[in-house]
This record gives structure tokens, sequence and C-alpha cells, in this order.
């Protein structure tokens, strides 16, 4: 049980339950002026606006003073997150709550023991506190849950019209590029140009260098708020594979790095596909990146000692220095950029999207030799529980 409503489990206390109860408007109308007073940023609100739900919060703190009867006390718990969401609409910060609150309380205790001609004893005082507290308590959780709702709803909304402006950008910019590559062939043909091919060159890769970067910035933003679990069902790692090598094929091609396939076919494991085609992109794409020749290579095997299936990409980069590895999973940490652009995020989504996946990322690397990164999926499923037909071949 919550020790507050532990602690207000109690024998009744009628006398201070009646002196709260009768004492209900003329409690309210003090608080009033002293929360005016000590706030003055509250001054334009009405009455009948700041006193909102608290006398039924008052009334609440007194039945629950009256009472020993646990469901009479979990009243107050029910109806004083009402306290919160008003402030929260008035546009209060915790603070103001809070100091509002303790305002309230000070009027309370003064009130009722007027009214007793003498100070509460211990067990009174305790009690009351305990009331205003579980009060104060609820008030507080209701308004921070509601500004996290409203956050959460602002960022998704602001994550959607980026998704839509990125997607449209994108496809503006490949429609670019497919003049460009129209251009150089006009190019060639008339003898070529090497200026001139060379400039294409370069707006070719800044294009492709923009797309990179904001789907890179619209996957960390998806993996940092994602609420969905992932959904597992059979995955065939080598068609995944091989489309991810497909994406990475021009790049890997204008750079002279071979891209190299060694999943053999009908290599299942239970996962979410979309997840670890997205692990496979950012580990793929970083090592395309930053290698200058040698070969990517994509491969799986399964681990003796743990049974998990392990999919794995190496690069004969120019590698991580040590102090760098212990960085390299997070977002805008980046290791040796060896001359490259980039803000740092593909190795923090992959990293991200293998939590999910309730897998383990780790890296191997040497400088000057190369770099692999190996995913550790989780144990095999049992696959002929899942609905053959909903499997993820892309």
């Amino acid at each position: 049980m919550n020790p507050l409503l532990a602690q207000l489990t109690h024998p009744p206390f009628h006398d201070v339950a009646d002196i709260i109860r009768l004492g209900v408007d003329e409690i309210t109308h003090e608080w009033d002026i002293a929360v005016r007073h000590a706030m003055p940023q509250m001054r334009h609100l009405t009455f009948d606006e700041l006193k909102d739900s608290t006398p039924q919060i008052l009334m609440a703190i007194a039945d629950a003073l009256e009472s020993d009867d646990p469901d009479v006390i979990r009243e107050l718990v029910n109806c004083a997150p009402s306290q919160g969401l008003s402030r929260f609409r008035l546009n209060f910060d915790l603070i103001e709550v809070m100091q509002e609150d303790r305002l309230l309380r000070a009027i309370i205790v003064a009130y009722v023991e007027v009214q007793l001609s003498r100070q509460m004893d211990a067990l009174e005082s305790a009690a009351l506190h305990a009331a205003v507290d579980l009060m104060l308590q609820r008030s507080a959780i209701a308004q921070v849950e509601q500004q996290k709702s409203q956050l959460r709803a602002a960022g998704q909304k602001e994550l959607k019209y980026l998704s839509f402006m990125s997607h449209d950008l994108n496809n503006q910019l490949h429609g670019v590029t497919l003049l460009l590559l129209g251009l150089g062939k006009d190019l060639k043909k008339a003898g070529g140009f090497t200026r001139a091919e060379a400039s294409l060159a370069l707006a070719q890769r800044s294009i492709h260098e923009t797309v990179a970067g904001m789907r890179r910035m619209l996957d960390h933003e998806r993996m940092r708020n994602s609420c969905e679990p992932p959904k597992f069902f059979p995955v065939d790692l080598h068609p995944v594979a091989t489309k991810v090598a497909g994406q990475f094929s021009w790049e890997a091609d204008a750079k002279g790095v071979n891209l190299a396939i060694e999943v053999r076919p009908r290599t299942m494991v239970a996962s979410d596909g979309e997840l670890l085609s997205l692990v496979l992109q950012n580990l793929v794409g970083n090592s395309v990146k930053y290698s200058t020749g040698g070969t990517v290579r994509i491969g799986s095997d399964q681990a003796s000692e743990t049974g998990r299936q392990v999919i794995w990409v190496s690069d004969q980069g120019p590698g991580i220095a040590p102090e760098k590895m212990g960085h390299i999973f997070e977002a805008f940490k980046r290791g040796e950029v060896h001359g490259q652009g980039g803000v740092g995020l593909g190795l923090a989504i992959a990293s991200q999207a293998a939590k999910l996946l309730g897998a383990e990322l780790t890296v191997d690397s040497e400088l000057g030799i190369g770099s692999t990164f190996r995913l550790s999926l989780l144990a095999q499923l049992k696959m002929e529980c899942v609905p053959q037909d909903k499997a993820l071949m892309p």
C-alpha cells in the first residue's frame, strides 16, 4: 500500500474533519488571497478559475480524515489528479503547483487550530499532512503525465511532418540525380569534359549524402520515440543482405569497394525484418563510407557457445582507434572521421535497433586493417508457431 494511504488508515478524526468541511468556503477564500499575494502571475485569473476543484478536494480530505475505511480514503486519490489537470490547462508549471499547495496546507492547518482553540496533536497533524501530501503527490503526477503526453504528441506530429517533408525532398533530389546522370552521358557523347564530369560527380555525391543524412536523422528520431514492440516473424537473411547491399552498390562502385554477400540462401531467423534491415543498412553504409577500397562482406554464422545466429559486416577500412571504441554507438559521437562528413548517427541507430530486437551489437577493429561488426540475435524461436504467410522475405 502507498505509505501515505497507510498513514491515512487511522481512527477517525471527527473534529478536524468537521472543521474542514464547514470551513471550505472560508479556507478557499483565504487561500485565494494568499496565492494572489505570493504569486503575482496568478492575479489575472478569476476566483472560479483559481479555486477550480479545490473545494471538492477539501471535502475529500475531510472525508478521508473522518473515516477509517480505505475505500473512502481512495476517493481522495481519485479526485486529486483533477487539480493537477486544471493547473496544466492554466499553464502552471510544477513549481507553481507545489507553491500554491504549500500555501493551502499552511492555511488549512492554521484554520483548523484556530477553530480547535489548540494545536493539533501528533496523530491529527500526521493524518492531515498525509492527506495534503497525497493530494499534492497525485496532482503533480497527473500534471507531469499530461505534459509528457503533450510532448509525445508534439514530437510525433513533428516527426510526421519531417517524414513527409523528407519524402518529398527525396523524390525531388532523385529526379535531379537522374537529370545529372543524363547530362553526364550527354557530355561523354560530346567528347567528354573532364571538369564538368567532375562537377557532376561531386553534385551527385552531395545529393546522395544529403538523402542519407535525412534518412539517418529520421531513423534516429523514430528509434528514440519508438513505443512499438518488435514483431518477430521468420526472416530469410539472404534476401535481406542482398537488398541492403544493393542500396549501397552505387556508392561502393564509385569508391572502388567490392560488396560480397556470404549469407547462405534460406538462412532463417526469427526477428523483426524492418529493424534487422535498419541495423544492416547502417552497418554496411558505415563500412562503405569509410572504406577507400577492398571488400565489405556481409555474412552470418551460428555462435557455438550460445547457439545464437550472428550476422556480421566486415570491412578493410581504416579501423577504429582503441580510445574511440567506447563511444562509437553513442549518438553524435564519432570515431575517426577520415575526411568524411556526417553527424555520427549511423552506429547509434544500429545500436538502438539492436536493443529493440533484444540483440547484442559488438565490434572488433584494428587500425589500418579494418572493422567487423557482429549482431548476435536472440536464440531461435519456434518457427512453426509463427504463420508462414507472414514471413518477411524482401
